[in-house]
């Protein structure tokens, strides 16, 4: 599997997607959004600092993420999302670019997803992931590491 950095397709990518991840989509946006919401919402990230990366597989994308370097609140790398083609998914593609980066950091990588996404917290247990926190008032979040062996 490669990856390659940002282009034009991100948004119409993580539209068809989601559109059908009816949870992902109100946690992100609150509502369902239209294909220019996606646009908006990559350049919120980008303008944070999140580096996006297309995943392929045999020249087809397959999987997007989006990492942070240095957080704010730790100075640590975050994983802040990872999307999978939905026809691709089960097969390996989010854990082999989870594994992917790490391979590139020297330290640790964090992760947050909302406490009650079960399947969001059993996905990287899978990869690695391991409970590190819960943070949040009125909403709480589950915070996970991933110790780096690398």
């Amino acid at each position: 599997m490669t990856n390659q950095h940002s282009n034009e397709r991100f948004a119409e990518l993580l539209f068809e997607w989601t559109n059908e991840d009816e949870s992902w989509l109100l946690e992100e946006f609150g509502r369902i959004p239209v294909v220019e919401d996606m646009l908006s919402y990559l350049q919120t990230y980008k303008g944070m600092g999140c580096e996006f990366r297309l995943w392929l597989k045999n020249g087809a994308p397959v999987a997007i993420t989006a990492v942070l370097d240095q957080a704010p609140s730790n100075q640590k790398s975050w994983l802040g999302m990872i999307v999978v083609d939905p026809r691709q998914r089960k097969a390996g593609i989010g854990r082999t670019a989870i594994h992917s980066i790490l391979s590139e950091k020297t330290d640790v990588i964090f992760a947050g997803i909302p406490y009650d996404m079960n399947e969001w917290g059993m996905f990287l247990g899978k990869c690695g992931f391991e409970q590190y926190s819960v943070e949040g008032e009125e909403k709480k979040y589950l915070i996970l590491v991933h110790p780096n062996e690398a």
